[in-house]
């Protein structure tokens, strides 16, 4: 599988199979997806990987504050407004995704399981955080999105299914007690990671994109 080949087949997976993955392939994404650019090669990001038992503790902690509706607490703050584009591609892909998936604006259950699935890394055996030092500024933030593109481009080339998911730094307390991530980091976002799950009807959906033309300016 080329660059090209494994851009166009990474989407969103959200559902997985147990099967745990290897350390040795996910040490292996991680030593090469460390290849990312960084400004001055300053290198900012730190991995953290979760899984077995550790993972699932961390998830009952999740789901039992997720379940009672405690605010969230977390280092970046979560966009509350987008413009009027952005809100359009936002509102248009949630409205998609639950047309896909048969359920319905006012189905209150099936909507609230779906957002608690998303606090079980939809059933991913495992869980990759990337967070970096306090110290450093939204450059450093840039960089870390670099390498998060290439640990889910890797993911792919192997047969492997990420999802990036905001609702893993929603409780940042329990995220730091479970994987020992000190506070002078900030955690910047966490991704579920394994196997898919290829009878999942979820899976088979797919985000869309802006044409070229609507991007892209040509200057001279």
């Amino acid at each position: 599988m080329n660059v090209k080949e494994s851009i166009e087949k990474r989407k969103s997976i959200r559902a997985f199979q147990k099967t745990a993955i290897p350390k040795e392939v996910l040490e292996e994404i991680l030593r090469v997806a460390l290849r990312s650019p960084s400004w001055g090669n300053t290198q900012p990001s730190k991995i953290t990987v979760v899984g077995g038992e550790v993972l699932q503790a961390m998830i009952r902690d999740f789901l039992q504050k997720a379940s009672c509706g405690e605010p969230s607490q977390t280092d970046l703050a979560f966009p509350k407004d987008w413009p009027e584009e952005q809100g359009r591609y936002y509102r248009e892909n949630g409205k998609k995704l639950f047309a896909f998936l048969n359920i319905s604006r006012d189905d209150k259950d099936k909507r609230n399981a779906h957002f608690l699935n998303m606090f079980r890394f939809c059933g991913a055996p495992q869980a990759i955080y990337i967070h970096m030092d306090r110290k450093l500024g939204p450059y450093s933030i840039f960089d870390a999105g670099l390498l998060a593109e290439n640990i889910a481009l890797l993911a792919t080339e192997k047969g492997l299914g990420t999802c990036f998911l905001a609702v893993s730094i929603n409780y940042l307390n329990v995220v730091r007690w479970y994987t020992g991530i000190p506070e002078s980091d900030q955690i910047l976002i966490g991704m579920a990671i394994g196997y898919p799950d290829e009878g999942a009807m979820i899976n088979e959906f797919c985000s869309e994109r802006q044409p070229l033309e609507n991007a892209v300016r040509w200057v001279g």
